[in-house]
């Protein structure tokens, strides 16, 4: 899985049976893999408002699939398997643009990665281009944790936020004893997008995120920059809606630090700022969107995002009395989470089942995620 952040893949060796709310999930094995420097680098170059050529992006689709597919066989024996073991490899490659449909036209979703690569390397069935299939049927292609959600957390008795804060926030919304077309999802706007974009910005890409939360809790949120920062149109969308870097990415970041400039902000307060703006987004997003809808009880929370102790405590206090738990309480690495996710959906496609929540996309109808790459025979003599 290679999240909106940007800076690795997370990977996971799952054994899995059964489908729908019957499945049972065992994890054998879980790492994140930070990109190289230039892959990264090379990738960052196709982000909006960069331009590139056609040579450039075939040839960094070749190199990322070797590199998702040096990240399967790593897993692989990390967990003491062999390929050989493996049933499928489903695969989040990374998005270098995703478009939102309209009133009258189908909405797009791009990633960049060569799925025949890691089929052919790892002798296994590869399931890439999950989001695509959504988009399709006039979707988002997002969130598409929304059917794993429900499948781990539905409660006969409690209301659930699942809150992924990776790069992006999503939140799916769980009623208690929920059916699947109960469930609303949708992106929240920022998780750790902007404040890592102004950290990197702010230390000349020395530090790459920050860690805890720690700048944040030494500077002061600026309540003017905040209020402009919450007229994004983005936020005063309804869902269903996604979001990217098209929105929050480096033009965004960009324009955050040269109106702090203008303020004379210390850069503490910056982080400070946009921590806030993170967890006002999703605070709203409740607000607005999920509490008057029905009860929530518990926020359980997973990525990135969930490491950032200040914008944790920032979230709880913006959200009270909301209790906020981690996955790992639930027994499930919240690092490991949205690999976890890919795995389960990769294995409804290969078993033929819809694994998209119309309700939560804004699909027609429900869809078979996903297109499948088989370097097996069909009919060999």
């Amino acid at each position: 899985m290679c999240g909106t952040s940007g800076d690795g893949v997370s990977a996971a060796l799952v054994e899995t049976e059964g489908y729908g709310k019957r499945r049972r999930v065992r994890m054998l094995a879980h790492s994140v893999y930070a990109y190289p420097d230039e892959l990264r680098r090379r990738l960052f170059r196709l982000f909006p408002p960069h331009q590139f050529s056609v040579e450039e992006l075939a040839f960094l689709h070749r190199d990322f699939g070797e590199l998702l597919a040096d990240v399967a066989l790593e897993i692989i024996l990390h967990g003491g398997h062999s390929p050989a073991d493996v049933t499928g490899i489903a695969v989040q490659a990374p998005t270098i643009f995703h478009g939102p449909p309209s009133v009258d036209r189908t909405g797009v979703h791009m990633e960049i990665g060569e799925a025949a690569i890691i089929a052919e390397r790892t002798g296994s069935t590869v399931v890439c281009d999950l989001r695509p299939s959504d988009v399709a049927a006039g979707g988002h292609g997002a969130p598409l944790s929304a059917y794993v959600d429900y499948v781990l957390f539905v409660d006969p008795a409690k209301g659930r936020a699942i809150q992924n804060i990776g790069g992006i926030a999503n939140v799916t919304f769980v009623p208690a004893a929920a059916t699947l077309d109960d469930v609303l999802a949708f992106d929240t706007g920022p998780g750790n997008m902007v404040i890592d974009g102004v950290v990197q910005q702010l230390t000349d890409g020395q530090a790459p995120f920050d860690k805890d939360g720690s700048r944040a809790a030494q500077g002061s949120v600026h309540g003017g920059l905040l209020t402009e920062l919450m007229q994004h149109p983005y936020l005063a969308q309804h869902p269903p809606k996604t979001t990217g870097r098209e929105d929050f990415g480096e033009s965004f970041v960009t324009h955050v630090l040269e109106r702090a400039r203008r303020l004379k902000l210390p850069h503490d307060d910056i982080v400070a700022t946009v921590t806030a703006y993170t967890a006002e987004c999703i605070g709203l997003h409740y607000q607005r969107e999920l509490i008057p809808h029905s009860r929530i009880d518990e926020m359980i929370v997973y990525g990135g995002g969930a490491h950032n102790k200040t914008l944790l405590r920032v979230i709880q206090e913006r959200v009270a009395p909301i209790r906020v738990r981690h996955h790992e309480e639930f027994g499930i690495s919240g690092d490991a989470r949205e690999a976890v996710t890919w795995a389960i959906l990769g294995d409804e496609t290969m078993a033929g089942h819809a694994s998209n929540v119309p309700s939560a996309s804004g699909a027609r109808h429900r869809v078979v995620l996903g297109k499948i790459v088989d370097v097996r025979p069909w009919n060999e003599e």
